[in-house]
Formats: C-alpha cells, sequence, structure tokens
C-alpha cells in the first residue's frame, strides 16, 4: 500500500538490538539483523533508502516540524509547520549523519551515481513565485556528496508524470511513469545525461492503459523498466520492457492472466528480477502460480527472474504484498514486504511468526540470483494495520558485499528482536540492516 505517512524516534541495534544505552553483542550470522534504528517524528513523514559507493548508503525522510534519525532532533527551517526533506547517510555501522536539509520539498525517488552525487526527484510544495529556487511541481535535482545543488530540471506534469528513477555506471539518468495519450495512461521512459540534459524518451503507445513503475540498469546500459499494463482481457498485468542504451525496445514480458502491478525490479549478472502483487494465476517457466486468499483479499506477491534476453528462468509467490527488491554482487535478491501469520501462503518463505489478524508483518528474504533458492528469511510481527492492509511502504538497497538496508513504515508497534517498538502517534518507520 501506498501513502505519505511514515516517520521517526531513535533505536540501534549493534550485533542485535540495543535499546537506550544497551547493547548485546552478537556473531555475525547469515542474514543476521546487525543493527536498526527506529526514527520518529510528530508528523507525517515518509522515506526510501538508496546505497552509495563507499558501502554505505543515503536515505531521505520527509518530515513536518522535526524528526530523530539518531543523529539528535533534525528541525525543518520554517518552524513546527514547515514541510521539509532530510538526506542522511548512513555508514556501514549504522551511524547516521545528516546532509542537508531543505525547506518546502518533499522528496519521491533518490539514487546515487557512481562519483557519489545524489539524484533525486523532489516536488515543491506551498512555493509561492519567485520565493524559491525550486518551482512548483516536480524537479529532477542533482547535488554532489555534500549535498551542495549541481543543477535541477522542472519535470512539468503535461511532459511526464513521474513514478520512478535510476542511475547507470555512465551517471546517465533515467526516470520513468506515465504520459497520457488519447485519455489514457501510457507507459513511459525517459533517459538524461549526467547534466540533465534529455537524450531521448519511449512512450509505449501500444500497451494501452499502462504505467512505468520501476526501473533497473545492467553493467551494458540496457534499462529495465517494470509496472502494469492491461492485456487482451482488459485487466492490468504485471509488464516489464527492456530498453536499449539509445531507448530502443528490445523485448516485453507480461504476467498473462495475472491481475496485478510490479512495484520493484533489480538486474546484475544474467538475471533480472521483477517483485509485486497479484490476484488470479500465472505460469512462468512451466510453473503454475495461483494466489491465496489473506485477511479476505485475493493477493499475492510474486517475484520472477528472466535472463538479460528476457528468457524465463524462477518465479515464486507467497505472502501478501511485495515492497522492493535489490541484487547484490555476491547473487542474492533480497526483497521486503508483509504478510499475515499462519496463513497457507507462505510457501518459499516457510512458517513465519507473527499476528494472524495482519497482514502488516514484515518479512525479508533473500534468494539466489540463478535458480532462486531461499537463502535465509527475517520476519518482524507487528501490530494492528492502521490503514490498508499490508505494509504501507518500504525499499531495499544493498551493498556489494551483500549487506542490505531497509527502510519502512510500521503502524502500532513492531517487534525487532527482544523489543517491541511502538509507533509515536500513527506510524513510524524502521530502518534495518542485514548480514549477508
Amino acid at each position: 500500500m501506498r501513502m505519505r505517512t511514515q516517520v521517526l524516534s531513535w533505536l540501534c541495534v549493534m550485533g542485535v538490538i540495543a535499546s537506550g544505552a544497551r547493547a548485546i553483542a552478537a556473531e555475525p550470522l547469515v542474514g543476521g539483523l546487525s543493527w536498526a534504528h527506529q526514527l520518529s517524528g510528530p508528523g507525517e513523514e515518509s522515506g526510501r533508502i538508496a546505497s552509495s559507493k563507499d558501502g554505505g548508503f543515503v536515505s531521505f525522510v520527509n518530515f513536518t516540524g522535526s524528526v530523530n534519525v539518531g543523529a539528535g532532533p533534525i528541525r525543518a527551517p520554517g518552524g513546527p509547520t514547515d514541510q521539509a526533506v532530510a538526506l542522511i547517510r548512513h555508514d556501514a555501522a549504522g551511524k547516521p549523519s545528516v546532509i542537508r536539509v531543505i525547506s518546502g520539498l518533499y522528496a519521491f525517488r533518490h539514487a546515487v551515481d557512481a562519483q557519489g552525487n545524489i539524484v533525486i526527484i523532489v516536488e515543491a510544495i506551498g512555493v509561492s513565485p519567485g520565493s524559491s529556487l525550486f518551482s512548483e511541481g516536480f524537479q529532477l535535482v542533482k547535488l554532489d556528496a555534500n549535498g551542495r545543488l549541481l543543477w535541477l530540471r522542472p519535470i512539468p506534469s503535461s511532459d511526464i508524470w513521474v513514478q520512478t528513477l535510476v542511475t547507470d555506471r555512465d551517471g546517465n539518468i533515467g526516470i520513468g511513469g506515465y504520459v497520457v495519450r488519447d485519455a489514457s495512461p501510457r507507459f513511459a521512459f525517459y533517459k538524461h545525461s549526467p547534466e540533465g540534459v534529455r537524450l531521448w524518451s519511449f512512450v509505449d503507445v501500444n500497451a494501452f492503459q499502462s504505467l512505468a513503475r520501476a526501473a533497473a540498469v545492467d553493467s551494458e546500459g540496457h534499462f529495465y523498466v517494470g509496472g502494469d499494463a492491461y492485456g487482451t482481457t482488459s485487466i492490468a498485468e504485471p509488464y516489464l520492457v527492456s530498453l536499449s542504451p539509445s531507448g530502443q525496445p528490445r523485448w516485453r514480458r507480461r504476467l498473462l492472466g495475472a491481475l496485478g502491478f510490479a512495484y520493484g525490479v533489480a538486474a546484475h549478472g544474467n538475471r533480472v528480477v521483477m517483485v509485486g502483487t497479484y490476484a488470479n494465476s500465472f505460469t512462468f517457466a512451466g510453473q503454475s502460480h495461483a494466489s491465496t486468499g489473506n485477511l479476505g483479499i485475493d493477493q499475492d506477491a510474486f517475484v520472477a527472474a528472466w535472463t538479460l534476453d528476457g528468457e524465463e528462468r524462477w518465479a515464486w509467490n507467497f505472502g501478501f504484498d511485495i515492497e522492493s527488491v535489490a541484487m547484490d554482487e555476491r547473487d542474492g535478491v533480497t526483497v521486503v514486504g508483509g504478510y499475515q501469520a499462519g496463513s497457507s501462503d507462505l510457501g518459499i518463505l516457510g512458517p513465519l511468526a507473527g499476528n494472524p489478524s495482519s497482514a502488516a508483518n514484515v518479512y525479508v528474504a533473500k534468494f539466489d540470483r540463478l535458480q532462486g533458492q531461499r537463502r535465509w528469511v527475517q520476519s518482524f510481527p507487528s501490530g494492528l494495520d492502521r490503514s490498508s492492509p499490508g505494509l504501507d511502504a518500504a525499499s531495499v538497497a544493498v551493498s556489494k558485499d551483500g549487506r542490505a538496508a531497509v527502510l519502512g513504515l510500521f503502524h502500532d508497534t513492531l517487534k525487532v528482536g527482544a523489543n517491541t517498538w511502538t509507533a509515536n502517534g500513527w506510524s513510524d518507520l524502521f530502518l534495518f540492516n542485514f548480514e549477508p
């Protein structure tokens, strides 16, 4: 589920979990939780995380008034009612440091390029003409590693409604979403140079009622863009398009018969993996995958892997939803999502403890890139679903050595090791880091 509510307070885990000043050392375990922060503030916060080339991570947090990410209170420049975004660097040990706080912006997606620059899509909110460097609406912004502005480019809604962002190894920038053609949304993806100059645009005019929601790029500069598009039966099907570095479509794939959407794409080696949710059934690599009801809702998460040439390799379905995927150089595929405890639908995840009345229990799982075998899974039981069932939002990023960081939202309570976190107000954010 997706909404603009997420949030923050501080709890750190080194080895296992630290509560206040107390910490319990533990030997690193495969997939073990190495550190965790609870992020809290009084407003409706949200955020995402991306990997950086130094082995750490960079997150953004949208907040109103103030927020605490573990480095002391961060205050919005305009006071208690000011909406702002904070950019935060997290080192390999989990220590946060604030890069920059900018007033009047809502961050949507970001990436860290090979030079350490931060590329981010923001929306200017409550901006009066001439009062800010940022004009109203979406902006594509590039900052250096210290948060200094390098350039910004407005993205008019008449041009594209942005949903995703990715950078390649040369610093080129891809943005995806949809354009409106003939009163219908059409799957769209644009490539920009490292200076923000438009190089080409791709609009899938043959895909009716379609939308790009996620993107990845391989080492050769080919883009893999996932989303959804209407099929022959007039339902939205998960949809994946491969584009050449020059913007030509190489191949298209659908999960035929599935009513669903793709929310994440990752590429590494000779695999591209797409994740999302669906109802009904689809067949992949000769295997049938049928969804199962959870809390009275017919919905499953899916993970599907192709070669870079579009050949089907492996797929799983399980749980209730899935929010994000990332692949590391040790051939790991890490995903995050929500599940209903006690459901017969956990599949490859195996039995997981948690709340049987909620689909917001959090799982983080790692699979093998080549054949899809499960390497490990961790679960975090939740309290009540206070919005739509499931995990409202989460993102995952990985380091080269396979450590995964996950930033997501929880309502009510979340059990993390021996500790139970309670959300401050409507919801809070969690930030986890896992051993490879």
